[in-house]
């Protein structure tokens, strides 16, 4: 940042017309102020780099000129901050001052001055510094202001961080520090995004997509805004486990990732995201789309993984065929998941065997999706299963309603029972509909997989196994 100040000189000429040998007196340099000129040697005795003795003597040549005070005190500022140095931060405020006294309302001069409160604000670094913050925040030009993060918003975080310190949460401080951010900056996005994660995280998803949206009313040009309202809408979707069970809600993910996108055109999680809402929606080439650009803005073994498995969920066999080996090429290690499960929804069971097999040396802990998973690829391969006699953790009572009817405690009847929303339903029809497979009745099997498919949890992998079971 530089000192954007022009000085005028008024330079006096002589009209030497009768005397034209006559030479010009050279501009005498203004004599430096005392004070002026004690700060300068300090700035030689705080710090002895090269750069700030050059920036002093600059200073000192010019007579105290404001533009080169100004310089020197943005390194100190600078050191300070990198340094930790107390003695360089003091000096650069004590540089500032000075520099306001002779240029007063110096926009250049209060931003500085407000960077240094708002960063002494941040890391608490003493009592005064947010009022000193706000003094300066509320002297900048309206236009200046819409482009700074308000006082506030260093007030949260550094608020934040002791609460955690401290394990003394209080979250209604968090949010009303937030609020008076919003009122000091209502075009800036941080403040609204930091509140409506904390409504979020406390299940008020209604009271965060309001904050967003009233954010969107002001700010037009912020990619993460929308990709906050989307994922926002995809949290809520998904509170009681099943997003499926909120179709709106998927709707408007995708409707705010469209948004964002043209704003961050290169995002890759962006366009993944909007793919996968595509596809939740029933929209698969769409959503195979956007995943092939999201893979191609960097076509890493990750995302070249990621678009194969999409290929494979959709049942676009060769596609995922081809993209599961350009992955393999990029480096891709078998014990992704993503391997097996990509060769489970091609029918490729060897090859599943063989990346489940990988898979399980790199977990500490197993779950019951990974235990279905080991007594079917075992099954489908003519092996014998990894997980038997491993410990299983469960997450919640689905899970426990599940390992219970997989490792026959419960009959089918009362796990049908206990499956109400759809994606429970899909891992009721598809599993007993395997049991019934495994067990010989064929025609009832394909009964419960054509009802796993009725459900349309599109990104579910019971959805494509179901698929290949059908076709068998």
């Amino acid at each position: 940042m530089r000192l954007a100040i022009i000085f005028l000189c008024a330079l006096l000429l002589s009209a030497c017309s009768n005397s034209p040998q006559r030479a010009e007196a050279p501009a005498a340099t203004p004599p430096l102020n005392t004070t002026i000129a004690e700060l300068l040697q300090q700035s030689k005795k705080i710090n002895g780099a090269i750069a700030i003795a050059t920036l002093a003597d600059i200073a000192a040549e010019s007579g105290g000129n404001p533009e080169s005070l100004y310089n020197l005190a943005y390194a100190h500022f600078r050191n300070a901050q990198a340094r930790q140095d107390i003695a360089e931060h003091d000096l650069a405020i004590t540089y500032f001052n000075e520099i306001l006294l002779m240029v007063p309302g110096n926009q250049a001069v209060i931003g500085a001055l407000y960077n240094i409160y708002y960063d002494d604000t941040l890391r608490n670094r003493n009592a005064s510094a947010f009022a000193k913050a706000s003094d300066y925040f509320w002297q900048m030009p309206d236009t200046m202001r819409r482009t700074t993060n308000p006082p506030s918003l260093a007030k949260f975080i550094a608020l934040a961080v002791q609460q955690e310190t401290l394990k003394q949460p209080d979250r209604q401080a968090l949010r009303e520090t937030l609020l008076k951010a919003i009122q000091e900056q209502p075009f800036n996005d941080s403040a609204y995004i930091q509140l409506a994660r904390i409504y979020s995280e406390d299940h008020y998803f209604s009271l965060a997509i309001a904050t967003l949206k009233l954010a969107a009313e002001n700010i037009t040009d912020s990619a993460a805004l929308y990709k906050t309202i989307a994922s926002t809408y995809e949290q809520r979707a998904n509170v009681n486990n099943c997003s499926y069970e909120n179709p709106r809600d998927i709707t408007s993910a995708a409707n705010y990732y469209k948004l964002a996108i043209p704003l961050a055109p290169d995002d890759q999680d962006l366009h993944y995201r909007l793919a996968n809402a595509f596809i939740d929606q029933g929209q698969g080439n769409l959503g195979l789309h956007e995943s092939s650009i999201a893979m191609e803005l960097q076509a890493s073994s990750l995302s070249l993984g990621t678009t194969a498995q999409d290929y494979s969920i959709l049942s676009h066999s060769p596609s995922a065929r081809q993209l599961l080996a350009r992955a393999l090429s990029a480096g891709m290690p078998i014990s992704e998941t993503g391997y097996h499960e990509i060769n489970m929804n091609l029918g490729e069971w060897q090859k599943a065997a063989e990346g489940f097999a990988a898979y399980i040396k790199t977990r500490q802990t197993f779950s019951i999706y990974d235990l279905i998973k080991s007594d079917i690829i075992a099954q489908q391969s003519q092996q014998a299963s990894w997980l038997r006699n491993s410990k299983i953790s469960l997450a919640n009572d689905w899970e426990e309603t599940l390992s219970n009817y997989w490792n026959g405690n419960i009959s089918a009847a009362i796990f049908q029972k206990k499956a109400i929303n759809r994606c429970e339903k899909t891992e009721f029809y598809f599993y007993s509909g395997y049991r019934d497979w495994q067990s010989g009745e064929k025609a009832q099997a394909r009964i419960k997989f054509a009802e796993a498919l009725k459900q349309n949890t599109y990104r579910f992998i019971e959805r494509p196994l179901a698929q290949y079971f059908l076709q068998r």
